[in-house]
């Protein structure tokens, strides 16, 4: 068996070549790539370590893996911990021991990582992340590349969205109180997309802020601490999850609050059916679709052209506002778990 190492100048060098052919965004890389040229390819097996759980979000990032093993004839599995970090860098560190050629993990802590990736990146395994990375990028992990949404971007196309929507509709938002509910309170993701909607905020005035604990991945846990919140919060104004769990909730929840359309705006992240529905029904304004197929699915080819050639890119999959004038092409591909 051939193995190279390259070191992180050239294997930049030549991503960045494929970025500017293809259209992908290149960043920085850490360590060293672990390249085998001449590994056939349906001998090649990726893992990607995730902390989804059982909902339609992750149904949509499995799809998106699934096709891209098809179409290169490789394997892969991904794991879904349910947002339990100790349990992530167990499946993490079992990936490594088995020799993965390739594992894309969800960096959702910006600490509890970064050994077992460093431990990795040293034993010869690749590591990207995916779905969420580290807040300060290859600067605070050592992955070799990311492939994901860029959060704090989101969180702020998101925020503007639904602050000048209530600018238009002539509220007062220096009286503004903006609810955020979260899954899992002070994971990556939340917090990253919270100082998005924050840098929004600020160009609106909009000084009052709350985090809600969504109570984790369960849906009606979910839907019972929202409709809660907002019977104990009359001033809330603007509701917009932070989570794909916590937006598809949103409709239910102000219903069962007495809410009526656009009484308080909504929105958030993600096209679960929940969402959707809000859309067409005009409780939910707007959401963010990252896109997570794409994440599934580079997330494979990136391992596989990483270990076959050294590539080592970065894919921004996210920003693509979704409201009931775009809604169309998200309704019926959701069905078939590609949106």
């Amino acid at each position: 068996m051939l193995r190279r190492r390259h070191s992180a100048v050239p294997v930049l060098v030549v991503a960045l070549l494929v970025g500017l052919v293809i259209g992908w965004t290149v960043g920085p890389v850490a360590g060293v790539v672990d390249v085998d040229p001449a590994k056939d390819v349906k001998d090649m097996y990726f893992r990607l370590v995730t902390h989804g759980g059982d909902d339609p979000f992750w149904a949509v990032v499995n799809k998106g893996m699934l096709d891209a093993t098809k179409e290169l004839g490789c394997k892969a599995d991904i794991d879904l911990v349910g947002g339990d970090v100790t349990l992530l860098v167990k499946r993490f560190q079992e990936a490594v021991a088995m020799r993965a050629d390739g594992i894309a993990l969800v960096i959702n802590d910006s600490v509890a990582y970064d050994k077992p990736v460093a431990d990795a990146l040293a034993a010869g395994v690749n590591v990207i992340g995916m779905n969420n990375d580290d807040p300060e990028g290859v600067a605070g992990n050592a992955r070799l590349a990311y492939v994901g949404q860029d959060e704090r971007r989101a969180g702020y196309m998101i925020g503007r969205r639904l602050f000048e929507t209530a600018k238009n509709l002539g509220w007062d938002l220096a009286k503004a109180h903006v609810a955020m509910p979260v899954e899992v309170p002070g994971a990556t993701y939340g917090v990253v997309r919270s100082q998005g909607i924050k840098d929004a905020a600020k160009e609106y005035g909009i000084t009052s802020f709350e985090i809600v604990d969504g109570g984790g991945l369960e849906m009606t846990t979910v839907e019972a601490r929202e409709t809660s919140y907002l019977l104990a919060h009359p001033e809330t104004t603007f509701m917009i999850g932070l989570g794909g769990i916590v937006t598809d909730r949103l409709t239910a929840s102000l219903k069962n609050a007495g809410k009526k359309p656009g009484e308080v705006l909504a929105g958030g992240f993600d096209c679960a059916p929940g969402t959707i529905t809000g859309l067409k029904n005009g409780y939910v304004e707007a959401t963010i679709d990252q896109q997570q197929y794409l994440q599934g699915y580079y997330a494979v080819y990136m391992l596989y052209l990483m270990k076959k050639y050294g590539f080592a890119p970065n894919i921004d999959t996210g920003g693509y506002l979704v409201d009931k004038d775009t809604i169309g092409i998200i309704e019926e591909l959701s069905p078939k778990m590609i949106r």
